[in-house]
């Protein structure tokens, strides 16, 4: 009745602030000391002292995610015990206020009942015990309730304190990193509560996000990081945080910790592909961790390790960019391509800068977030081949989400948005585009291209004039495989959209130099690019 939660309630405040400066810390390390060695130093001395100062990080993130769990841990019992308490209060009140008595114990007595021998035979005594015993009964109930409530709560805190404990911050301790993520699972879980309820469509999934409190926000990026991190819509800094958290921790549990337990069924060779494809990702990400430049700057959007990996990446923030381009690759694509990919992203963000061409910031997204077709399965074999539509079908309502999540989480005015598809890659942006309401592009940009999956530029579901098409006549596998099962070639009429001018010597692999890169990026800017007339549909294959 007269506990005072103020100690309580400051302990979780206490333990909060610890979590968000524990954040800031492991970024800032990331940011100004393991990135830029990263960058800038190779050899055995960095190799022991990156192994040493990622360690530090390591323990930084650790102590985040356990503080932030403690923080919802201590605030969520509170939080029933004061629910219980006012229960309590309620129900003694309500009993006092109507005659009865309540101990020290929570014992219900009737005081306003009649205590000599003679007024206990009095028929009327025994009628008004009948009336007043059910409120008797309820006023019990109520505080027998309240007080069960409250040490529910203190038992499942309780619980769910005992497994946060300062061992995990044993400097040899393997696999922590794992550990701490489990250990915020087996707390909400100790205290019967489930994960963020996240809406599917990407403009609710914003407004569900923005009407957190910063403190629910830090808590669900903390503890439900690859949740959080896989959401359309959320803002990019978000996503990028969470899931470098969910990326340190299915890593370290796949090389420290019990990996086979947290992918049952999984053989020996899943799952080193899957750490090696996730060491590959890290590598990549770490390489990039100092850069200075904001627009360089990569935020990791979304990520998966099995199969041959899938990996969405932007290179500056999508949420403050002027304009936005979504870069998705085609054929042979797996996570090893994530280097060349990036590359390829950066080229295309360098030619929307050039010559002052953009108003405004550019960021530009490799978005790999299907299983690319291989081409050695190909060769009109069905069931996922380079032609056959089944992975393009399959990716696209991915696409149009992650579009629609790309606008939902952009910041002030609207920013001009470009989606790109190279190869199979463009097969996928054309089935995206020619869904119900379409993909939500301003300008579609397809390069290399064996078809859109439509077979005029009109069934794209935007303005033909903002549909673009690149295609070097010595792409053997463009020109080889368009006007075949993926749609009519979109170079030739009468496709429609616009040709813009590329370099005819080069191959399917050469469209981030010379002419072709450079009208992407006037395209990429919101500018006329150079362009060339569409082809007559009578033109010959190019041979193999």
């Amino acid at each position: 009745m007269k506990q005072d939660f103020s100690d309580f309630e400051g302990a979780a405040k206490a333990w909060e602030k610890l979590g968000g400066t524990m954040e800031s810390l492991q970024q800032r390390h990331r940011r100004n000391v393991t990135g830029p060695l990263h960058g800038q130093w190779t050899g055995k001395d960095a190799d022991s002292a990156l192994f040493y100062l990622e360690d530090v990080e390591s323990r930084i993130g650790i102590a985040r995610t356990e503080a932030v769990t403690i923080a919802e841990v201590m605030d969520e019992t509170r939080f029933r015990m004061e629910q219980a308490q006012n229960a309590l209060r309620n129900a003694v009140r309500r009993a006092e206020e109507n005659g009865y008595a309540v101990d020290d114990e929570g014992n219900v007595t009737d005081a306003s009942l009649p205590t000599d021998q003679g007024a206990r035979h009095d028929p009327d005594y025994q009628d008004l015990v009948r009336e007043r015993s059910g409120p008797l009964g309820e006023y019990r109930q109520w505080i027998d309730q309240a007080l069960k409530d409250a040490r529910e709560a203190s038992d499942q805190g309780t619980k769910a304190l005992s497994g946060l404990n300062g061992d995990i911050m044993d400097r040899f301790r393997a696999g922590a990193v794992d550990e701490s993520g489990d250990d915020a699972k087996a707390a909400m879980k100790a205290l019967g509560i489930q994960g963020p309820q996240i809406p599917e469509d990407p403009k609710d999934a914003a407004k569900w996000w923005d009407a957190l409190s910063p403190t629910e926000q830090r808590e669900y990026m903390t503890m439900y990081p690859k949740e959080i991190g896989s959401t359309n819509g959320l803002p990019s800094f978000v996503r990028n945080e969470a899931n470098r958290i969910a990326l340190d921790q299915e890593y370290d549990a796949l090389v420290n910790g019990d990996a086979r337990a947290e992918n049952p069924g999984a053989s020996n060779d899943e799952l080193n592909n899957r750490q090696n494809q996730l060491a590959l990702l890290r590598d990549e990400l770490e390489k990039n961790d100092g850069q200075t430049e904001e627009r360089k700057q990569l935020y990791l959007l979304d990520f998966d390790g099995s199969g041959n990996g899938r990996a969405v990446i932007a290179m500056g923030n999508p949420d403050t960019a002027a304009h936005t381009a979504i870069q998705v690759p085609g054929t042979d694509t797996t996570m090893d391509s994530v280097p060349g990919q990036l590359g390829r992203i950066g080229d295309l963000q360098d030619s929307a800068y050039a010559d002052g061409k953009p108003n405004g910031d550019v960021s530009t997204i490799f978005w790999l977030g299907y299983d690319a077709p291989e081409f050695e399965n190909g060769m009109g074999l069905a069931g996922g081949g380079v032609t056959d539509e089944d992975r393009a079908q399959e990716a696209a309502p991915r696409l149009r989400d992650f579009v629609q999540g790309v606008r939902a989480s952009h910041e002030g005015e609207p920013s001009h948005l470009t989606v790109l598809g190279h190869s199979y890659g463009s097969t996928v942006v054309g089935n995206a585009a020619s869904m119900d309401g379409g993909l939500g592009a301003d300008d579609i940009v397809a390069v290399g291209s064996p078809g859109m999956h439509v077979n005029k530029a009109e069934d794209l579901n935007i303005d033909p004039d903002h549909v673009w098409i690149g295609t070097s006549q010595g792409d053997g596998v463009a020109n080889g495989f368009a006007d075949f099962n993926l749609g009519d070639n979109p170079t030739e009429e009468p496709f429609g959209g616009n040709n813009f001018k590329v370099d005819h010597n080069g191959g399917h692999s050469d469209y981030w130099k010379g002419d072709a890169l450079t009208n992407q990026g006037l395209i990429i800017a919101g500018r006329q690019p150079e362009t060339e007339p569409k082809q007559d549909n009578d033109i010959p294959m190019v041979p193999w």
